[in-house]
């Protein structure tokens, strides 16, 4: 297994210098400095399209790609993002019975992977799944969402680890946020009316219990935004402004936590083109 691995690593590395030569080149803005860049082709590629999420020993990463029939969860060391385990087609079969075929965003507490799961086609059975964080197996809870709110699926999901709520919503036209109670079943809590109505958020996560947003917005160039949003009144504002380098990158999954270059926001990035990159800033927000 090491030899093959060898191998594919050298059969693979003239695709990555390639990537590195001629991908968008992400830069700095006032909101948010670029400290460093991780770059991702070929299968690793394939396993980290859609959500991050970290414990602050591992980066945890899911991807999914309908076209061929595949979602995966992966595990990377959060020094250096090398990978560590795989699980290919995790879903349990009482998920993929009814068609669910996407992981979208995720998020960790207390040594579980909780995960943004429908169906990319109907959005039919929007819900979240629970994985173990050293196996990356399925647990058994498996938590159904009401897909007349949920009507465009579920594309994200956060925890506040100082509460253990899980807060998710649609994709697009968003006007509210809903909360959940891991420790109850995934009950429902509350609504958060938003102040302003967002689109096309594709990951979430809390930090210093602010819950932050990426935000795919479209028709902006080289700009993503990265919103923060008060969970007592709803407010939402633009907390930084990214330049990601080109306008066919797609940004997904978002993270929190120090690193050693001083970084402390993770953001993921997807060239659909070229690979996965994942971004890593310093923020005024964020220290």
């Amino acid at each position: 297994m090491f030899i093959i691995r060898k191998i594919w690593a050298v059969l693979t590395l003239p695709l990555l210098v390639l990537t590195l030569l001629t991908s968008p080149v992400a830069k700095s803005t006032e909101t948010a400095e670029l400290v460093s860049k991780d770059t991702f082709v070929f299968e690793k590629a394939l396993l980290m399209g859609q959500g991050i999420a970290t414990d602050g020993e591992y980066y945890y990463t899911s991807g999914a790609i309908a076209a061929l029939d595949l979602t995966a969860l992966a595990k990377f060391t959060f020094d250096d993002m090398e990978l560590v385990d795989t699980h290919i087609n995790p879903l349990p079969d009482e998920c993929t019975d009814r068609d669910d075929d996407h992981i979208g965003g995720i998020s960790v507490y207390n040594g579980k992977i909780y995960a943004s799961v429908e169906d990319s086609d109907e959005y039919l059975s929007p819900c979240i799944v629970v994985f173990d964080c050293k196996t990356l197996e399925a647990t058994g809870e498996i938590y159904d969402l009401p897909n007349n709110i949920y009507d465009d699926g579920v594309p994200w999901c956060a925890v506040d680890g100082e509460t253990g709520l899980l807060y998710t919503s649609k994709w697009n036209d968003i006007n509210t946020i809903y909360v959940y109670d891991t420790a109850d079943s995934m009950s429902f809590v509350k609504e958060i009316p938003l102040t302003e109505t967002i689109h096309r958020i594709q990951g979430g996560e809390f930090y210093n219990g602010t819950l932050y947003l990426s935000n795919d917005i479209e028709d902006n160039g080289n700009y993503k935004n990265i919103l923060s949003v008060d969970i007592e009144t709803g407010k939402v504002d633009i907390a930084a402004v990214r330049d990601v380098g080109g306008d066919n990158i797609e940004a997904e999954g978002i993270t929190f936590y120090p690193a050693e270059d001083g970084s402390v926001m993770h953001v993921l990035d997807y060239n659909k083109v070229i690979g996965i990159f994942v971004h890593h800033y310093k923020t005024g927000f964020a220290q």
